[in-house]
């Protein structure tokens, strides 16, 4: 089914403007999509935090000693 639409479209006559208009088109389609999969991918609300190991009162300051 793609290689029919890649052969009418290598066959249909086109100057330099329509051809460099459907390379432009392409290649926004190409980084869009991979760009949409990548923030879907690396999406997490988490990202970066860490995880508190010590809350109030864990330094000699809280008034643990160690």
């Amino acid at each position: 089914m793609a290689h029919k639409t890649v052969q009418t479209l290598l066959n249909k006559p086109m100057d330099r403007r329509q051809f460099l208009a459907h390379i432009g088109a392409g290649a926004l389609i190409i980084t869009g999509i991979s760009g949409i999969l990548r923030s879907l991918v690396d999406y997490s609300p988490f990202k970066g935090q860490k995880a508190a190991v010590g809350g109030y009162g864990s330094s000699a300051y809280g008034g643990q000693k160690r």
